[in-house]
């Protein structure tokens, strides 16, 4: 598949945009149509991206535009069948995660998606990271030795949205954004079999409008013996985000790094392959072009994508397990 591949976005806020900027750097795509609810926000995206259509109904642009793939970049509870509506008509799907609220719906997208055999990706920016495939690379052919343990933390002080403050509508900061390094930790470590979780709201509980954790601690046990440890906080430093890790390998050991504000300093990594052999690797690529075209490479020539629909739903999982322990 050579020709120009048409794009259309559902939603219209922060995180369609950036993808709109990174598929614009990629030759063959056209962006042809933007949906959102709010006609005001759908009309200022599609002006700001130079998209010729516009709509407030999903299902209206897929019935008006011709398009080969949608981006749905949407809160996990705005997904109401998009993703079945366009798995139906053959579309392929690049989805932003969470993919869903719940595993349940989840299941029932992947399941749409497999169906129709069409091309997904879900957008698990830190698979694409440079240091992250190089240590997957590394890992998957045996130079690592086994990985035995993971650790990471996403520390920031963020007020957010209104939907994600609400535990009903976001799921809470480990389902909608520590999420990402439990899905890294699987990355690494593979499957699962047991998980430990604790959870608290410890500086908004006096808020009537926020009902997700603000400090968290999973602990993972891997079907491998690998051991994974994962903190969150929501109390730590204001608009900084740190969302670093460690993976302490037989054979290596990696320390990814992030100054909290990449816009600045960018993150990098150190690779340990003895007392004195130290590689530094600095994250200078965008991780969110490199997913897109991951994506379109995967339509265009037939092959896998790196984190298809399964992966979000498998990642979906272990966070509900993580979050099913902390509420016993």
């Amino acid at each position: 598949m050579n020709h120009t591949l048409r794009i259309g976005i559902l939603g219209g806020g922060f995180i369609a945009g950036v993808h709109a900027k990174a598929l614009k750097q990629i030759p063959g795509i056209d962006l042809v149509a933007v949906t959102d609810t709010d006609e005001a926000r759908a009309a200022a995206f599609a002006a700001e991206h130079q998209i010729s259509s516009r709509f407030t109904s999903f299902q209206a642009m897929l019935d008006a535009v011709p398009i080969d793939a949608a981006y749905l970049c949407v809160p996990p509870f705005a997904h109401n069948g998009e993703a079945e509506l366009a798995a139906a008509r053959g579309l392929h799907l690049f989805l932003e995660k969470p993919i869903a609220l719940d595993s349940a719906h989840a299941g029932r997208m992947v399941a749409a998606i497999e169906s129709a055999g069409v091309k997904s990706q879900v957008g698990f920016h830190y698979r694409f990271r440079k240091s992250v495939r190089m240590l997957k690379r590394l890992i998957d052919s045996g130079e690592a030795g086994r990985p035995t343990l993971f650790t990471g933390r996403y520390w920031t002080n963020m007020d957010g949205a209104p939907w994600w403050r609400d535990r009903s509508r976001s799921g809470g900061q480990i389902f909608e954004q520590i999420i990402h390094l439990y899905d890294l930790a699987r990355h690494f470590c593979g499957d699962v079999e047991a998980v430990r979780g604790v959870i608290r709201n410890l500086c908004h509980e006096y808020r009537a409008d926020y009902s997700i954790e603000d400090t968290s601690a999973g602990t993972l046990e891997f079907k491998s013996g690998a051991v994974g440890v994962i903190t969150g906080s929501n109390c730590a430093v204001p608009v900084h985000f740190f969302g670093d890790f460690r993976v302490v390998c037989e054979k290596l050991t990696f320390d990814y790094q992030c100054a909290g504000q990449n816009w600045v300093t960018p993150d990098s990594a150190r690779l340990y392959r003895g007392a004195e052999e130290i590689e530094t690797i600095i994250e200078d690529e965008n991780p969110y072009l490199l997913e897109s075209r991951d994506f379109i490479e995967a339509i265009r020539t037939g092959g896998p994508t790196l984190t298809p629909a399964r992966a979000g739903l498998e990642s979906i999982q272990l966070v509900e397990a993580v979050l099913a322990d902390a509420s016993r």
